[in-house]
């Protein structure tokens, strides 16, 4: 292996990481949105008052 396919290897490896941090981050922000949506969702039945209650009471 010469010179130049070791700086192509390491290039490669930087874009990748890149890449994988990028996909991290994305992947974190879709989740907080889910869980805000989903938190919205759960608020917005207990405030409305012409649902029916969805756990059982005894």
């Amino acid at each position: 292996m010469d010179f130049t396919d070791k700086l192509r290897l390491r290039g490669q490896a930087d874009e990748d990481l890149y890449f994988a941090e990028l996909d991290r981050q994305l992947i974190k922000a879709m989740h907080e949105r889910q869980k805000q949506e989903e938190e919205k969702l759960k608020s917005d039945e207990s405030d409305d008052p012409n649902l029916p209650p969805t756990s059982k009471s005894k």
